[in-house]
């Protein structure tokens, strides 16, 4: 599908002004693989991936970037925890009615991983499978502290300085508004537990076992939490990024997901 069309989308989503790109026609006749990025990341940091995504599968393909993110406006104000709530559920709303899509897969990674899962539960209508790469579903202490270890590599370790060549002048305000609802040790407490139990849909989890933030507490939710269909894969030697890292076999588990095979 790369000779398909590519084309880029100004919206308005939850009142602010959004930027999207797709591949391939979105008609509101299709089913459309939306992505939702990493809570640092936006649509240039998944690289080629939505191209493959779109060969892998024939569908069309729509990444956008959150309010704070990439080329859609900056955020005005710090986040507090249900912002997720407020993304997947009616920003969300908004893009789906937008884009008139009316059948949709979500891919998700890390934290839009979990919004995947949210927008599964917010959306059961229109949201038919979801393949989520290290969705940052429950946090453990060692996951706040990797959080630390995070804001160390933007003041000193060279990561605030990648991140703006994705998103410029609002790289300070995504990441602290990224790192301050995570970093706190009462993070741990906060639960998708009961929009998890809500989800109907199909989905696939893969995870790193070598990543940075984590896995075990997220897996254990899905398990634990989910009535739907689910596999979660965890893949030796792998970190957060199984999407660039382990690209074949997440592709596959997207596949499996579409054809009902989990």
């Amino acid at each position: 599908m790369g000779h398909q069309l590519v084309q880029e989308h100004q919206f308005t989503a939850g009142g602010h002004r959004l930027s999207a790109t797709s591949w391939g026609g979105i008609d509101g006749t299709r089913p459309v693989v939306v992505m939702l990025h990493g809570g640092l990341d936006c649509t240039s940091t998944w690289k080629d991936l939505p191209e493959a995504i779109a060969a892998a599968t024939g569908m069309p393909v729509l990444s956008y970037d959150r309010c704070g993110y990439g080329a859609s406006d900056a955020l005005t104000a710090g986040r507090v925890r249900d912002y997720r709530h407020e993304e997947a559920g009616p920003v969300f709303g908004d893009l789906l009615r937008h884009f008139a899509i009316r059948s949709a897969v979500l891919f998700g990674h890390s934290d839009g991983g979990a919004m995947a899962v949210l927008a599964a539960a917010a959306h059961p209508e229109v949201v038919s499978a979801v393949c989520a790469c290290s969705p940052t579903i429950a946090l453990d202490l060692h996951m706040v502290r990797a959080m630390g270890n995070a804001r160390q590599a933007f003041e000193y370790g060279g990561l605030r300085e990648r991140l703006i060549r994705h998103h410029g002048d609002k790289t300070d305000s995504m990441f602290w508004a990224w790192h301050g609802p995570w970093s706190g040790d009462d993070a741990v407490h906060w639960s998708m537990a009961e929009q998890i139990g809500a989800v109907r849909c199909p989905v696939s989890a893969v995870f790193g076992q070598a990543d940075d933030y984590g896995w075990r507490p997220s897996a254990r939710a899905l398990v634990e939490h989910g009535t739907m269909a689910l596999q979660v894969s965890v893949l030796p030697g792998v970190g957060h990024d199984p999407q660039h890292k382990a690209r074949e076999v997440v592709l596959d588990a997207l596949r499996r997901v579409l054809r009902g095979l989990i």
